[in-house]
């Protein structure tokens, strides 16, 4: 019985000396500082202005892009596309006799407006208050736009620089695999942060809706109603 238990006691030793060595290996490549440089690159784009659509086709425009609500016409627009990637470089370092890990080194971040355009009514007449109001208008839109993105980009670098510390080196085990891993760390860099830029989007709909409701849009009429009126005098 003594020899028995002697065998048992061993053979258990044993297998948890054995897990504790698997542990260690397969966890080699997650002690690896994995924190990669981060390079934030941002654009506002080139603002154009067009005057190529009517009040009608302006309306269905903004409705495609639901900006433009059923019942409400629109004399202008300004409308950009919200565009993100994201690009890692990593190198691969061997450890051990057969460990291969993938390490990211450089993690690219772009952020920006593409095509900013602001689209003013050709049935206005230039230089008209409700011309003037309008352009002014989705001017404003624009800047909005501006102060968004810049206001932003200090905090996402903060998250992205947390997301960061927490994604590990890959292990593999060939060479044959490196693209492969690297594929795949981009692509949980991609899912970390793409609720960032879903938040972003968000909060800047809420900050052009303050200038987009039934009070503003009243204000404004009401300013070139009494314009219009001093000037018939």
């Amino acid at each position: 019985m003594k020899k028995l238990f002697f065998i048992l006691t061993f053979l258990l030793f044993f297998l948890c000396f054995q897990n504790n060595v698997w542990a260690q290996t397969s966890d080699l490549c997650a002690t690896l500082k994995a924190e990669p440089e981060i390079v934030f690159t941002t654009s506002y784009g080139k603002l154009r202005y067009d005057y190529s659509y009517n009040l009608q086709e302006l309306t269905s425009l903004g409705q495609q892009y639901n900006i433009v609500e059923k019942g409400l016409f629109a004399s202008g627009l300004a409308i950009v596309s919200v565009n993100w990637e994201v690009s890692l470089d990593t190198i691969s370092k061997i450890i051990g006799d057969t460990n291969i890990c993938v390490v990211p080194t450089k993690l690219k971040v772009f952020i920006g407006y593409q095509d900013p355009t602001i689209y003013i009514s050709n049935q206005l007449s230039a230089g008209s208050c409700e011309y003037n109001v309008v352009v002014r208008h989705e001017q404003t839109h624009h800047q909005i736009n501006t102060a968004a993105l810049e206001y932003f980009i200090p905090s996402l670098r903060q998250a992205v620089e947390k997301i960061a510390k927490e994604i590990k080196a890959r292990q593999i085990d060939s060479p044959s695999k490196i693209d492969d891993a690297t594929n795949a760390l981009t692509e949980e860099y991609i899912a970390n942060i793409e609720p960032l830029i879903r938040h972003f989007k968000s909060e800047l709909l809420k900050e052009q809706g303050k200038l987009d409701n039934q009070m503003n849009y009243a204000m404004e009429s009401n300013l070139c109603r009494r314009f219009n009126a001093e000037h018939k005098r």
